[in-house]
């Protein structure tokens, strides 16, 4: 009996976290809610640069990092996104000529955030030039152009970023929130698990002007 009454118990927590988890994108993509919660105290140009820190899903403390200079996020500011593969960038933010040219962009955004474990002291170049990857009128680092030069110059492979996971808004409006990538072990279902099991932040901050980059 006791047995019978865990099991029950946990299907209960269970059912009552699967029904704060968003629904399914139109497409069958999952959805998560995303919270900003940090920045990593590097900044140039007047914005904070990557990584940053969210939670994702319910998972807290998640490094994530934006490739979206136009638009703006606020810390304690939470929305739902669409979970992305590069198996799957229909419904990513940025669209390039045709399928491979997407892939491309995502590719070289994925090496770049690689190389920010390993460059401490050039994430203020490196997070331009993720942003210069897809958007025009983003303004120069002493480097910048350098660590695009860089991951444009690889060859990459299949699978190569199969653990690179994209959180593309739901809302694609003008005053959406911005695109994140996420270099993560968990499966997106894990996310999904928990992704109402969290606190809604109330402190906001202004991500163009003095923190995260847009």
């Amino acid at each position: 009996m006791l047995k019978k009454l865990t099991i029950l118990s946990f299907l209960a927590v269970m059912a009552l976290a699967l029904g704060s988890v968003p629904a399914a994108h139109a497409d069958g993509l999952p959805v998560v809610y995303v919270t900003l919660t940090g920045v990593s105290g590097g900044s140039a140009n007047g914005v904070d640069t990557s990584p940053y820190y969210g939670t994702v899903g319910g998972t807290q403390g998640v490094p994530i990092v934006c490739d979206d200079y136009w638009h703006e996020v606020y810390i304690g500011e939470t929305w739902t996104a669409t979970v992305n593969t590069f198996s799957s960038l229909d419904q990513a933010r940025f669209q390039g000529a045709n399928a491979a040219a997407t892939l491309l962009m995502y590719e070289e955004a994925a090496f770049l955030i690689e190389q920010l474990g390993s460059h401490p002291g050039s994430t203020n170049d490196i997070s331009f030039a993720i942003w210069s990857i897809f958007s025009s009128g983003v303004p120069p680092t002493a480097n910048s152009a350098w660590w695009l030069n860089y991951a444009e110059g690889q060859n990459y492979y299949a699978g190569e970023f199969a653990t690179f996971e994209i959180l593309t808004p739901t809302d694609s409006g003008a005053g959406s929130a911005q695109e994140y990538l996420v270099n993560t072990p968990e499966p997106a279902s894990m996310l999904l698990l928990g992704s109402g099991l969290f606190a809604l932040g109330t402190l906001r901050r202004s991500t163009k002007r003095q923190a995260v980059a847009s």
